[in-house]
């Protein structure tokens, strides 16, 4: 847990919000990342458009969803990379669809990274089938085909779920294409 709050603050850049605390010797254990973690391909993430139809119009806001299905393992955190070329779409926001996860966004010149992490105060299992876990608002900047495309890994970052026994399944991706006028 100590690691997975650290990569997230190291990741948000909230570096400057946490206060340091030094602690006598053999009063806390130091965990590390298991070299041989294990990675299980399993589960998919796609990308679709609220609306039934993959159309929209320029400065225009449209909402997408992503779908998750973990294959009937039980999610307590997911990593997502969104793909698209900056001088034709802006994302605006991303917002959980599930109310026990919170999202931490992070915008790259021509990618986009949202990681969902279980709240700790929930109970309730989450199995993702065919589930809608979040929802992105993006601005067309100009007309024609659009794509949208989930990708597994760019730089240090990957498209990533994480079950609740700490396996990493890496699942299949989708991507969409919409029409804008």
């Amino acid at each position: 847990m100590l690691l997975t709050l650290y990569r997230l603050r190291n990741k948000t850049g909230l570096q400057d919000n946490f206060t340091s605390v030094t602690l006598p010797p053999g009063t806390f254990e130091v965990f590390q990342e298991a070299p041989n973690q294990e990675v299980i391909a399993k589960g998919s993430f796609s990308v679709q458009s609220v609306s039934p139809d993959t159309s929209g119009q320029v400065d225009k806001a449209l909402d997408l969803e992503i779908v998750a299905d973990s294959s009937g393992s039980t999610i307590v955190g997911y990593d997502i990379i969104l793909k698209f070329e900056p001088d034709q779409v802006e994302i605006i926001s991303a917002t959980s669809l599930l109310p026990d996860f919170s999202v931490f966004p992070i915008e790259r010149s021509d990618h986009y990274i949202v990681t969902g992490a279980k709240k700790l105060d929930s109970d309730e299992p989450s199995v993702f089938a065919n589930t809608q876990i979040l929802r992105l608002t993006v601005m067309p900047k100009v007309t024609g085909s659009l794509n949208l495309k989930l990708i597994d890994a760019i730089d240090l970052e990957k498209s990533q779920m994480v079950d609740n026994e700490s396996k990493i399944l890496t699942p299949q991706l989708g991507e969409v294409t919409l029409e804008i006028e």
